[in-house]
């Protein structure tokens, strides 16, 4: 259990909680609850083009984190159909690979089905997206990343919790699900 909060804590890395947070980079109100999952804070980071994360999280535990970032370029083209934020999904996997080899986590085992795309109908971004399991020691966790671009931004949602969580997988969609529609400014 202890490896599960470092290692959630490293992906988290949040400030005190507040009710909610203004996002000027992407012109988004994050409220105080998505999909259950409270708001635990905000962090921007030093250096500008790593950007901000935006944390929530419950008890069980399950933890959602929102990164909002430019890597230092320019432009990014919206959606995930650019080269620039395919390239850059295929380095942020390779980033989860490395937490194994950096003796962070014990093993992370890329799902067999690879990269994906979502198919959300109606409003809001699609995203890139893969699905791994990271054996923390006492426990596995399972965790899902995702990748788009948006107003020359990356925004990448990562939702981890563990794997014997009940309902985990369900609730991790409907986060994601619920952000979408957040980030899309979609009215229903």
């Amino acid at each position: 259990m202890r490896q599960f909060i470092l290692f959630a804590t490293l992906c988290m890395t949040v400030a005190s909680a507040n009710a909610e947070t203004y996002e000027r980079s992407i012109d988004v109100t994050f409220p105080n609850q998505v999909a259950g999952l409270e708001f635990a804070g905000r962090k921007e980071f030093p250096q500008k083009e790593l950007g901000v994360n935006i944390g929530y999280q419950r008890t069980g535990p399950m933890r959602g984190a929102i990164f909002i970032y430019s890597g230092g370029l320019s432009s990014i083209p919206s959606g995930t159909d650019g080269t620039i934020v395919k390239k850059h999904f295929e380095e942020v996997i390779r980033e989860v690979k490395q937490l194994e080899s950096q003796g962070r986590v014990r093993a992370v085992n890329l799902s067999k089905v690879g990269e994906q795309v979502t198919t959300y109908p109606g409003c809001g971004p699609q995203f890139i997206w893969r699905t791994y399991e990271m054996d923390l020691g006492e426990e596995v966790a399972t965790a899902y990343t995702y990748l788009t671009a948006m107003k020359n931004n990356f925004v990448k949602l990562r939702i981890t919790f563990r794997k014997d969580l009940p309902n985990g997988e369900r609730d991790a969609a409907q986060f994601v699900q619920q952000m979408r529609k957040l980030l899309g400014a979609c009215k229903n």
